[in-house]
């Protein structure tokens, strides 16, 4: 079992995933909102930025909703991957919001 580390609508979440278990699948059983559609890699609402770990993704599903640059950049639908250690994750809307926060901080 990895430790996953999520914060998902300004929250921080930490619980357990099995390697062949998807981190969105693992959060879901713990009722820890995630955001999610399809749960398929049809939709690509559970974007994650992973900031810390290892993992396998699948690339065929999760292509679509994922530029090149942004799997170089270390971003995953949480709903085709798994992990390979344990994993720090925040969904793609808390990331873009601590983003423009610190960009406003900066510029203040």
């Amino acid at each position: 079992m990895y430790k996953v580390s999520l914060k998902a609508r300004n929250q921080q979440f930490e619980y357990q995933c099995a390697p062949e278990e998807t981190p969105l699948r693992a959060a879901r059983d713990h009722f820890i909102p995630f955001p999610t559609g399809c749960q398929r890699g049809g939709c690509g609402m559970c974007k994650v930025k992973v900031l810390d770990g290892e993992y396998n993704h699948e690339l065929i599903r999760s292509h679509e909703y994922l530029s090149d640059e942004e799997l170089n950049n270390r971003y995953a639908l949480a709903c085709c991957m798994t992990p390979k250690s344990d994993l720090d994750i925040i969904t793609i809307e808390d990331y873009e919001k601590q983003r423009t926060e610190l960009a406003e901080s900066i510029k203040i």
